[in-house]
């Protein structure tokens, strides 16, 4: 008989838990360990007196990787999950007291950009052309592929991509092209925002956001994002995968060059063929591997995204001016993206997003009541912020800019509050500088400038989730599972043996 070579995966985030089930449907023996008490990671649940917040993604974007995650393990995304899709996709509201409201419905959208700019639909149509091109060779390309060197990517016939998608060029000038109108340029370059960093450094190719937005749509799954992260523990329990939940660990174990397992923080040693980390890359590089056997190339150069100051808000009354997905922006776009990333300030006048998930899904809160996600970005943890002093100054401005909006004083009808701060994203999620995103995504730190998901230096150790390739997100760390599937097949066979299937080995720790 076959016994599969056994693999660790450090973390239940969406990326751990997607390469689990691709490991266990391939033959390999595997091990989740998770130092919190259920699955998610950044995807995870908030839930108090009947109001569930989902703390981490609010809406799925290229549902067909989704899909692809399920049918490449023989199974059906409709038996774990049922998607709705949100249309219209946002409302955005400006300083100005105007506002938009954005849809995939092309004859509502044609109306909502002439009001705006004159003659704007027209450069709509052809901005969505070139979003699709980037989409497509992206996916095809760059993010859909393991790179080995720099060379791969720097091919003639890739060369050609680059600039046909703009690679090369940065976003907020390129939409420019489009439009003249200030709120439509911000309409259309906020979404780097999903990544973590600013519209005016990000590479132009990420105009792929806005047209998946508006061409593939934004889609929710019923029971909230959390549902993902449960969808995909079910699969893998079906597939055979254990769960060591509240199992922290301390070290990955590397004997002879070679990852043998990990060290529990209580002590006990879990043995392996293979490990694959979904614990943050720097944050694992700098906390779980001895620096004598690997360390992280460039580490002190690599450039991080930002962080978000979040407020969790369960309201007595249903808040019925606000759509599903509600943008706020601030008086000066181009100033507070410098605060944030140059100055490394809180802007005096945030912008903020509202997720309003109960008008889609009433479950999510009580009868007549909102369960209100407001996420506004802030810098991560390379400043000093005190966010005992600095949270309830956004907070007061975030509810003033909302009454303002007509809603009312929020102050009068909060149920219950909860905060989470860039400090909770390092201490409780373990994210170098607390960076709610990763890594950042500049040219030189994507496809193969980005760290690899697999470490040149200790044999059948591998990476998942955002700060590897390609990048984070959902739909990314989900394809870099698959990624990361293809490393451990090149190099972690199915070891051969006449006794069946073998045990977990279980050591105490030395």
């Amino acid at each position: 008989m076959n016994a599969p070579s056994r693999v660790i995966v450090v973390g239940a985030g969406v990326g751990g838990l997607s390469a689990a089930a691709r490991l266990a449907h391939a033959g390999y023996e595997v091990d989740v360990v998770e130092k919190g008490s259920s699955p998610g990671g950044r995807c995870g649940r908030l839930t108090i007196d009947g109001f569930a917040f989902d703390t981490g993604p609010t809406l799925l974007l290229m549902p067909h990787v989704l899909e692809e995650t399920f049918s490449a393990v023989g199974r059906k995304l409709s038996d774990y999950l049922t998607l709705h899709r949100c249309d219209p996709n946002y409302r955005l509201h400006f300083r100005d007291g105007s506002e938009v409201t954005f849809t995939t419905e092309l004859t509502q959208m044609a109306n909502e950009l002439e009001r705006i700019e004159p003659g704007a639909f027209r450069r709509y149509l052809e901005f969505l052309a070139l979003g699709r091109e980037q989409y497509q060779v992206s996916l095809e390309r760059f993010v859909g592929r393991n790179f080995d060197s720099v060379m791969q990517m720097f091919t003639p016939a890739n060369l050609r991509q680059v600039l046909r998608i703009k690679a090369h060029k940065k976003m907020y000038p390129e939409v420019g092209r489009f439009f003249s109108d200030d709120r439509l340029r911000a309409a259309m370059t906020f979404q780097t925002m999903y990544l973590g960093i600013s519209p005016f450094e990000a590479p132009a190719v990420y105009g792929l956001l806005p047209f998946t937005e508006l061409a593939v749509g934004i889609w929710f799954p019923q029971g909230g994002m959390y549902a993902v992260p449960l969808a995909l523990e079910k699969l893998c329990r079906e597939l055979g995968v254990r769960f060591h939940y509240r199992a922290d660990v301390s070290s990955i174990d590397v004997e002879a060059g070679q990852a043998k397992g990990v060290t529990l923080k209580a002590g006990t040693r879990l043995t392996a063929d293979a490990v694959v980390c979904n614990a943050d890359l720097p944050w694992a590089y700098k906390n779980l591997i001895d620096p004598a056997v690997s360390q992280l190339p460039r580490a002190e150069k690599l450039k991080y995204t930002s962080s978000a100051f979040m407020m969790y808000l369960g309201t007595r009354k249903k808040y019925e001016g606000l759509l599903h997905h509600n943008v706020v922006f601030g008086g000066d776009y181009r100033s507070a993206f410098h605060d944030i990333f140059e100055r490394r300030v809180v802007p005096d006048d945030p912008a903020f997003y509202v997720n309003a998930p109960a008008h889609t899904d009433p479950s999510l809160a009580p009868e007549g009541k909102d369960a209100l996600y407001v996420l506004v970005p802030v810098p991560n943890r390379e400043t000093t912020i005190d966010w005992k002093v600095e949270a309830p100054k956004v907070r007061e401005k975030v509810l003033s800019r909302l009454a303002q909006l007509g809603h009312g004083d929020l102050r009068d009808n909060i149920e219950v509050e909860r905060h989470f701060t860039p400090d909770d994203y390092a201490l409780s999620l373990n994210l170098e500088r607390g960076s709610a995103f990763g890594l950042s995504h500049n040219f030189f730190q994507v496809g193969p400038f980005r760290p690899a998901n697999v470490d040149s230096n200790v044999a059948n150790l591998f990476f998942v989730g955002a700060s590897t390739q390609p990048g984070t997100g959902l739909p990314m760390v989900m394809l870099s599972a698959k990624l990361v599937m293809e490393r451990v097949l090149q190099g972690v066979p199915l070891r051969a043996a006449t006794t069946g299937r073998a045990p977990r080995t279980l050591e105490r720790a030395a």
